[in-house]
């Protein structure tokens, strides 16, 4: 994640990616004071990114800080194969929440803390198996997601709001009936709107093969398979982002690939 200072300057130019002959240690740029938690992170040791965090948090307690823990408790999701499903996955999500709620207690224009909010609040709606929580929650997820473009266009946000609309889009009609008899507002999804939010998210950072994979899930759900394999295929092929969660993210898109058109890389 970045800070406003830190995102004003990236953007004056091309971005991250302009910096032509530059290999930087990581994918986004990371502050002097969070890039020990950051090299812990990259070799998928959540555990000690937390804790050197927390003990930051201790003596500078900042929003950014609590965005970086909570983004580093949804990280332990990978990290330690707690998926969905495992019964310590809300046990991470409920942290990953409440860091980015203390997040924006300090500073209610942290984009990070929104963003990070904005996906716990997904996550945990998904979680509870309730149709009315998740049907609930999508207007609280995007105008977090939302909020945090607005504050300084950061990549999460738009990576948020690219799912939220091809999950909004794919809601069946009859679900749509049951949100309108429960009293729940259901916002419309558009699934080119989550292309155009991914498609933000490859202008800051073009070399995320990662995020090919995520555009797959949605010309997918669109019925387009010839575009959703073209997409496979550029994830596939690409040298993994240097970010924690790319090498995991580039397995799932990889099986997802095999299981759809009977093989792959």
């Amino acid at each position: 994640m970045q800070s406003n200072a830190q995102h004003s300057s990236q953007h004056q130019g091309a971005g991250p990616a302009s910096d032509a002959g530059v290999v930087r240690e990581f994918a986004e740029i990371v502050p002097e004071y969070l890039s020990s938690g950051y090299r812990a992170l990259m070799i998928g040791d959540g555990a000690t990114a937390i804790e050197l965090w927390e003990n930051l948090y201790k003596r500078y307690p900042s929003a950014e800080v609590c965005g970086h823990l909570a983004r580093a408790h949804y990280y332990q999701t990978f990290f330690l194969g707690h998926g969905v499903g495992h019964p310590l996955h809300v046990v991470h999500i409920k942290r990953m929440r409440e860091w980015a709620e203390q997040a924006l207690e300090l500073n209610p224009n942290s984009a990070i803390g929104h963003a990070m909010l904005a996906a716990a609040i997904a996550r945990l709606s998904l979680i509870s198996g309730s149709q009315r929580q998740i049907l609930g929650s999508a207007m609280a997820v995007r105008q977090h997601a939302q909020q945090a473009i607005l504050i300084d266009n950061t990549w999460v946000g738009h990576y948020v709001l690219g799912g939220w609309h091809r999950e909004m889009a794919s809601i069946h009609p009859g679900i749509r009936a049951l949100a309108g008899l429960l009293r729940i507002r259901l916002p419309e999804g558009k699934f080119s709107d989550s292309i155009k939010h991914y498609e933000e998210v490859l202008r800051q950072y073009p070399e995320n093969n990662t995020i090919y994979a995520d555009m797959a899930y949605t010309y997918e759900a669109m019925g387009d398979l010839k575009r959703a394999r073209e997409m496979y295929e550029r994830c596939l092929s690409m040298p993994l982002f240097r970010h924690p969660t790319a090498s995991y993210l580039t397995r799932v898109a990889a099986e997802r690939y095999r299981q759809r058109f009977g093989n792959g890389t």
